[in-house]
């Protein structure tokens, strides 16, 4: 995990204007420190606000949100910085520091990248789980959400966090302090996949603070996940079978690829697939359900869906070694990327409550993936301590704000009709949607076009089908 590396205390100039006049709006005054931020050659401006965990008790337990302010290149900032809010959930924005400013570099010659850690985040008190065992493999095999681990993290976690308290209302309440605390104006929200929820949020509870949003891959805010993953995930599939198809190499290569991936999940379903695990004796049982979740994961972009017909034709000859070397990867990296608490304490809270059970069955209904990514997820929230958010929290966004959606057309995770649903509500708008493109990817055509929007303060004259040139990735099949 990255970590700042924090220099010797000054009060950096942008900051201390705020400071002295009286700014602050909250609390005490911010500590603010250069800092340099792995991966980012621009000297940084970090520290942290103090803030209550639980609002409601004033003599409750405090919070450190920390913070890192890349400043604007030419030393003069605009007063309204480009915020990144990132997905998940459970990922921190600090440590993604490098990923924003490769991203956001045309954008930041007079504007700040203001990054928060959102609170059970990164330096934000990060509420980390430890799903993956290296010394015990055969759960990741099994499991998404090992209900023993869930178990045991959450009374961990217990111990010195109200899990209740890590909602995305107090992340907008924490971000609306950091911005009145540096004296900053109405905000850029950049915010893709889970974020965009935290997007959405911040701009109904204080629309007066934000000046642009761009919204990657949106997940509309009166959506219950993980309902909606079973069809979006099979029709990624079959849109991905249909490219092979089309493809002279891809064709050669796996011309039963359908076939062959009906054989593949039967015997998965039979319960009677073991599997060798590198590093250890004998083999363990890979089961059906964590094989099709891993499968729904490569479908989030065309460039790992990629590999699918070649992973499902080794699997179909005997070889499920590239499987469980990806299940067990990914399932190490999310251990260390993502704090997997928060996950769990906003999902439990704001969306698994909201499924309906008698839509289950048509949700789920001839897909590959079926119910067992939504039932594992449940089960987890059975023994997660949450509060389920108020109804009122889920109604749909209205919003003058200038808003760019972006979505891509192969997108297994945030299907099309995420953006259609959610798009109504903001009335100035532009829908991009990228062709062969999936979960919160970036292009030169992206790129010019929000920096229209943020140059401009509008989306007029933005070109909705600035992205639809796009090629698909080759496949992989050797």
């Amino acid at each position: 995990m990255h970590r700042l590396r924090l220099l010797p205390l000054i009060l950096a100039p942008f900051l201390l204007t705020a400071v002295a006049a009286g700014q602050m709006g909250y609390g005490e005054p911010a500590a603010v420190h250069s800092c340099s931020v792995p991966g980012v050659k621009r000297s940084a401006q970090c520290g942290a606000i103090e803030v209550l965990e639980n609002p409601d008790r004033p003599g409750g337990r405090k919070l450190e949100i920390h913070f890192a302010v890349i400043p604007a290149a030419n030393g003069h900032p605009r007063s309204d910085p480009i915020v990144p809010l990132l997905g998940g959930p459970g990922e921190s924005a600090i440590e993604a520091a490098e990923w924003g400013v490769d991203r956001l570099e045309r954008m930041l010659n007079d504007r700040d990248l203001l990054l928060v850690d959102q609170r059970g985040t990164g330096q934000s008190g990060a509420l980390r789980c430890h799903f993956f065992s290296a010394d015990d493999p055969a759960e990741s095999l099994q499991n998404l959400f090992p209900p023993a681990a869930v178990e045991t993290c959450a009374k961990d976690l217990a111990t010195h966090a109200d899990l209740a308290q890590y909602s995305y209302t107090r992340f907008s309440e924490d971000l609306e302090k950091v911005r009145r605390t540096l004296g900053y104006g109405p905000l850029n929200l950049f915010a893709g996949s889970y974020g965009t929820w935290a997007a959405q949020v911040f701009v109904r509870t204080y629309p007066g603070s934000v000046r642009t949003i761009f919204l990657g891959s949106v997940d509309p805010i009166d959506i219950a996940n993980p309902l909606p993953f079973a069809k979006a995930a099979q029709s990624a599939l079959e849109r991905t079978f249909t490219a092979c198809d089309s493809d002279a190499s891809c064709r050669t290569a796996f011309p039963r690829v359908r076939e062959e991936f009906s054989q593949v999940m039967k015997q998965l379903a039979s319960a009677r697939v073991f599997v060798k695990v590198r590093g250890h004796a004998g083999t363990v049982a890979l089961s059906q359900g964590r094989a099709a979740e891993w499968f729904r994961s490569l479908l989030y972009r065309p460039s790992s869906a990629a590999r699918l017909p070649w992973l499902i034709d080794r699997a179909s000859k005997g070889d499920r070694d590239p499987i469980v070397k990806g299940i067990l990867n990914d399932a190490r990296d999310a251990d260390h990327d993502l704090s997997l608490g928060l996950l769990l304490s906003i999902t439990c809270s704001d969306d698994v409550p909201f499924v309906r059970e008698e839509e289950v069955a048509a949700a789920t209904r001839n897909t590959f993936l079926g119910e067992r990514r939504l039932r594992q997820q449940e089960a987890a929230c059975k023994a997660w301590p949450h509060s389920v958010a108020p109804g009122s929290d889920r109604e749909a966004i209205h919003t003058e704000v200038p808003t760019m959606f972006v979505s891509g057309d192969s997108d297994g995770g945030t299907p099309l009709w995420f953006a259609e649903h959610a798009a109504p509500g903001f009335q100035n708008r532009v829908v991009v949607i990228m062709s062969n493109r999936g979960h919160t990817e970036w292009e030169p055509c992206i790129e010019t076009l929000y920096q229209r929007l943020l140059n401009q303060g509008s989306v007029q004259g933005l070109d909705a089908s600035a992205c639809s040139h796009l090629s698909r990735p080759p496949f992989k099949t050797e």
